[in-house]
């Protein structure tokens, strides 16, 4: 595009004019590429009757440029040069992480991709848009790029409108980096959650035909129960034993069938327990376990198992008791002390690494190892 279009360039913006949005105002201008050779950067100059700015930011055929170049200002239109942005960076600040559009050079591209493939001497340089966000970017701050992270060595503002970022590839942090999303520093400012389901009627239990019973579900989070945790029930066979949005459990007809409890929100974390619908008659023991849902390291504390038949409870069965960790990890981090009829106290361990752990506790029907429960005891620091 030569000076020779100045007199007729809004004819040729109504004629050749590309719908672009420039800082999210939407306008006409003339696009075309900046060299006739194909290059692993795109680059392109655009022209328009309005103002254009080093800095500005044009979304273009879906895509994000930045005008990188100073602005050539004629007497009716504006010419600049402008870059794709190949990156996209989160930047944390104490927790608060903000995402910008980037050009970043580094010494080696994908050729198809244009994203980083390999960093000979781990430096790069960033450009970003001159804003309010990016001039709190500071020397030292983290942020991923591809899974790999960066630190910035240097910054550089005398360009009206870019900041450029010197940067160096830095050490993964992982106790902290999310490498997977690609955000520095976030464990350090979230709390990393683990989460954990189970259907506290141990893994089979018993309905009458035609009758109901409740599912007894608890959820925790990082060791601490979840109070009115968001649910999804499904059934294996719904013609044998259906199940509610509430976890109410019918026998539909004789035979067995599997239940699954997902919470709503994280469905990989879910329980099944097996069903078997049974006629009149027939013995349906379930287990209650009480006791403090919380242990201090340390310290000791006694567990009930009750037992009932069809809902009633009855003093002529008994439990043996098991002690693991709830993430079936080893060693156990507390120990069973005494065990009498269907009372057992526990012991936690002392290491203050064991905060936040939890302990499942299980009681099992000595005349029906099939029916046992669980209890799921949260471990806390002592102070």
């Amino acid at each position: 595009m030569t000076r020779s279009l100045e007199p007729m360039i809004d004819f040729f913006l109504r004629e050749k004019g590309e719908p672009v949005h420039i800082n999210g105002v939407r306008q006409l201008v003339l696009i075309q590429d900046a060299t006739n050779t194909i290059q692993m950067t795109d680059e392109k100059i655009i022209r328009a009757a309005t103002p254009l700015h080093t800095g500005d930011s044009v979304d273009y055929r879906d895509e994000r440029y930045l005008i990188t170049s100073q602005v050539d200002r004629n007497e009716k239109s504006c010419r600049g040069r402008m870059r794709k942005c190949n990156q996209s960076l989160a930047l944390n600040w104490n927790g608060k992480v903000r995402c910008f559009d980037a050009v970043v050079e580094a010494r080696t591209f994908s050729m198809e991709t244009g994203k980083v493939i390999s960093i000979t001497e781990g430096n790069i340089l960033v450009s970003l848009q001159d804003n309010a966000d990016t001039r709190g970017i500071t020397l030292s701050q983290r942020f991923y790029m591809t899974h790999q992270p960066f630190k910035v060595t240097g910054i550089d503002r005398t360009m009206n409108g870019i900041i450029q970022l010197s940067c160096t590839l830095d050490s993964i942090n992982t106790a902290y980096d999310d490498v997977e999303h690609n955000i520095a520093d976030k464990w350090k400012y979230e709390t990393a959650h683990t989460y954990a389901l189970h259907i506290n009627q141990g893994t089979i239990a018993h309905v009458l035909l035609n009758e109901t019973i409740q599912l007894n579900v608890s959820a925790a989070d990082n060791g601490n129960e979840i109070a009115n945790p968001a649910i999804t029930y499904t059934s294996s066979d719904p013609s044998v034993i259906s199940v509610d949005q509430q976890g109410q459990v019918m026998g539909i007809a004789l035979g067995q069938a599997s239940i699954t409890a997902k919470l709503t929100y994280h469905p990989a974390v879910q329980s099944t327990i097996e069903m078997r619908v049974v006629e009149t008659g027939t013995h349906i023991y379930s287990i209650a376990i009480t006791g403090n849902p919380i242990l201090k390291t340390g310290q000791s504390a006694s567990y009930v198992s009750h037992i009932y038949d069809h809902g009633v409870e009855v003093f002529d069965q008994s439990v043996e008791w098991s002690l693991r960790n709830q993430d079936d990890s080893t060693p156990t981090k507390g120990i069973i002390t005494t065990s009498t009829g269907n009372s057992v106290t526990i012991k936690a361990g002392s290491s203050s690494g064991e905060n936040n752990k939890a302990l499942a506790l299980t009681a099992t029907l000595v005349s029906d190892p099939s029916m046992s429960a669980e209890k799921n005891i949260s471990l806390k620091n002592l102070f």
